[in-house]
């Protein structure tokens, strides 16, 4: 075989493999929908805080896994609906954080048409009386510095001449 031939044999081979590989991986990427994302990440947070019940909110994604098999997007919607208004809720004993990034993982990741929701009344443009407040651990700085004594009932002043600063020359 000369090199021409082999030349032409590749520009013909390569590329329809190419096209065979996208066809064959992009039907193997698009069998897992976002309600198995929000599966994993439920069970992420279930193994993250097991003193949780997890178990109704299982529960509710098998309701909108089964309404998303059966094509009855309405009913996967106002299932969808209901499982976020239980993470905002935080019914059933979970976790305030897990709470959290459940809910913003799921508003993330369902579909734009589901994303309208009126029962939550929660847009997700955030805007003028529009923020979700979030938790946080309860972690606050009371020292001037790191292992310095501790602030007084206003907080740290840092004007005042009397607060060491290691940092300040």
């Amino acid at each position: 075989m000369n090199w021409n031939t082999l030349k032409n044999t590749m520009r013909l081979v390569l590329p329809v493999s190419c096209a065979l590989a996208l066809l064959c991986g992009g039907t193997a990427l698009a069998g897992e929908t976002w309600i198995d994302d929000v599966w994993n990440m439920v069970t992420f947070e279930k193994a993250s805080y097991p003193n949780s019940d997890f178990a109704p909110y299982f529960q509710k994604l098998d309701r909108i896994r089964t309404g998303l098999e059966r094509g009855d997007q309405q009913s996967a919607k106002m299932e969808t609906d209901r499982f976020l208004k239980m993470l905002a809720d935080r019914r059933h004993g979970i976790n305030d954080v897990a709470a959290d990034e459940i809910y913003n993982f799921v508003l993330s990741v369902r579909p734009n048409e589901s994303n309208e929701s009126t029962v939550l009344n929660s847009p997700i443009e955030l805007g003028i009386d529009t923020e979700r407040p979030i938790s946080v651990p309860d972690f606050t700085v009371n020292t001037p510095y790191e292992g310095g004594p501790p602030c007084g009932s206003g907080g740290c002043d840092y004007w005042n001449n009397d607060v060491f600063d290691p940092g300040a020359s």
